[in-house]
């Protein structure tokens, strides 16, 4: 059994006091509706190997990670801060968490034999109760193993950040610890694009349902993408391998279901959508989910079809109405649309994201970049995490949550088996 002893914890704050003038930051619309309890997992590991830390000693990093922190916080400052009410963070400077822990063991054998449930320890313990004042925007475990190697475990609210922010937060944060100072500042507009609406006259709750959910993680090599594509052929053109690996997921998922009718969302970065397109450091959500559907239909090429034209939809003109007053109501009744396709139990529904292709690969602290990026356990059902493999040639990593019994029906599917490798 793994042993992880956390041996310090400390909040670090930014280390210039946030100017009176940015104390108040508001949130924008899209964020107010992401729920205020969930926290997304991600871990970042680091080689032992000499060549691969520059000769910087495992002592020494403690002081690297918080004088860096500390200063990245001064450009993210609404991260420091508390949620305040329903449309804004009061940036006090609180600080965000921050604990290191001694592993027992070398990074190398979790790395070549990763188990959900053990990287999902080198992640702080957050509680998101419901964006409440108290609750920390974000966590961070430094993990030190015996054999010299880290793995960097965060924790964040999902309230204020997408994907996309965190990654960019990470590959600032650890430019500063390399000791750069051109770098590139958040942009904070989401709220003038999407205004928030107070009293929001919308409460999310949290799953209190009893149900165990499990959460596995399938690898798709480069390869065997290339056989996906070739499988595909001509029935959709230049099928990405995010829309590849969905599909087979998905056709997967409906499989072990049993189930004809079947529903996916995939979430959609649309920064590069806005007119005028917003750079990929613009904090916030910045995101729309796009749906597409099935009704008996599981041929591969059929569902990319299906998951193109979903995604599609979520264009200039779409965008425009995301902007309009209607804004609320266009939000509202895509909440609907989701909690009856949750609760109608003749339709299957699966969540995807994908953080294929974001910066978060790119984060050199000074040691190298890192040899592998997971996620960890997750408390959404039937929800799928898309990342770029360790190996860094265009494989894919799914991490896969459902209940006990479906995910065992899952992971034993034939077809799946034939194109994952461990």
């Amino acid at each position: 059994m793994l042993k992880i002893e956390i041996i310090s914890k400390e909040s670090i704050k930014p280390s210039s006091s946030t100017p009176n003038h940015l104390k108040t930051f508001r949130l924008s619309l899209i964020d107010q509706f992401v729920a205020p309890f969930f926290a997304i997992p991600i871990v970042l590991y680091y080689s032992s190997d000499e060549k691969a830390t520059s000769h910087v000693k495992q002592s020494e990093m403690s002081s690297i990670f918080k004088r860096s922190l500390s200063d990245a916080l001064t450009l993210y400052y609404p991260f420091a801060g508390r949620m305040k009410g329903e449309s804004s963070v009061d940036c006090n400077d609180e600080g965000v968490d921050y604990l290191e822990a001694r592993v027992d063991a070398s990074i190398s054998d979790i790395v070549k034999f990763p188990q959900v449930e053990v990287v999902s320890q080198f992640v702080p313990s957050v509680n998101y109760r419901n964006g409440e004042t108290s609750d920390v925007q974000l966590a961070i475990q430094v993990n030190l193993f015996n054999c010299g190697g880290l793995a960097i475990g965060i924790g964040f609210s999902h309230r204020i950040a997408d994907g996309l922010t965190i990654s960019t937060f990470i590959k600032t944060w650890a430019a500063m610890a390399r000791g750069e100072t051109c770098l590139a500042s958040p942009i904070f507009i989401s709220s003038s694009i999407f205004p928030p609406r107070d009293p929001l006259g919308f409460k999310q709750t949290p799953d209190t349902s009893q149900e165990r959910l499990i959460t596995r993680r399938f690898c798709f090599t480069s390869s065997t993408i290339a056989a996906l594509k070739a499988e595909v052929g001509t029935c959709a053109v230049h099928p990405t391998r995010v829309e590849l690996v969905t599909a087979v997921i998905w056709k997967c998922a409906m499989a072990q279901s049993g189930l004809d009718k079947s529903t996916v969302t995939h979430a959609v970065n649309v920064r590069g959508k806005m007119d005028p397109p917003l750079p990929e450091t613009a904090l916030g959500n910045i995101f729309r989910q796009a749906y597409a559907y099935t009704n008996g239909v599981v041929e591969l090429g059929r569902l990319v079809g299906e998951l193109r034209e979903g995604i599609g939809k979520i264009d200039s003109e779409y965008l425009m109405k995301l902007k309009s007053e209607n804004a609320y109501e266009m939000i509202m009744s895509n909440i609907k649309k989701v909690g009856e396709l949750v609760s109608n139990k003749e339709v299957l529904f699966l969540r995807f994201t994908s953080w294929c292709k974001f910066p978060i690969f790119e984060a050199d602290f000074g040691w190298g970049k890192p040899i592998w990026v997971s996620s960890g356990s997750r408390a959404i059902k039937n929800s799928v995490m898309l990342m770029d493999s360790m190996c860094s040639d265009g494989g894919i990593e799914a991490w896969v949550t459902m209940d006990e019994e479906s995910i065992m029906k899952f992971e034993q599917d034939p077809l799946l088996l034939s194109f994952v490798s461990s």
